[in-house]
């Protein structure tokens, strides 16, 4: 909280420590919504799932014969997930996190413009601008996707063809709960 500020909101499963006066009462003094996802159940968690369906595919494809190396390359594939531009936001998570694009552990090794051009009193004078601006960076990224969401609807609803319904039709109900 000391690095990002307060959350609007977090997912939470349902374990006892989510499950508790205490921690009831820090979200409610810091208006922070809970919504419960359950964890044998991560689609209730979109972004997550995306997210995490993206993570396993790197690790895949970077662990063809040495399936057991995962742990060494999640660092790999997760910079790489950071560090991505992201079609929906038009923004790299970290920029949106950080306020700036990443320096690569290659720029500080390898020559290039960026790191031999560094001054600092000019770094320290653009990473302020660009934290002032993060803000409006952020709210044209939610934009974004929330135009893309409205687009994605208007395509599917396209070819969504109205079935009128009269008091008296009949119609088929299916109960899709579990029976014991």
């Amino acid at each position: 909280m000391i690095r990002f500020g307060i959350p609007q909101s977090i997912i939470i499963d349902h374990d006892t420590q989510f499950n508790c006066r205490p921690f009831e009462n820090f979200c409610a003094r810091n208006r922070i919504t809970c919504t419960m996802a359950s964890v044998a159940y991560p689609q209730t968690n979109g972004h997550a799932e995306a997210s995490n369906k993206l993570i396993l595919q790197g690790l895949n494809k970077r662990l063809r014969d040495a399936k057991g190396a995962w742990t060494s390359e999640l660092r790999h594939v997760l910079w790489g997930h950071r560090t991505t531009y992201k079609t929906a936001t038009g923004e790299t998570p970290f920029s949106l996190t950080y306020g700036s694009d990443a320096v690569t552990p290659e720029e500080l090794n390898l020559p290039s413009l960026r790191v031999q051009a560094y001054d600092s009193e000019v770094n320290h004078r653009k990473l302020l601008e660009q934290l002032d601006m993060i803000e409006s960076r952020r709210d044209a990224a939610l934009e974004r996707i929330l135009s893309e969401k409205v687009m994605v609807a208007a395509s599917y609803n396209k070819r969504v063809k109205p079935r009128p319904l009269e008091e008296g039709d009949m119609v088929l109900k299916r109960d899709f709960q579990e029976k014991k």
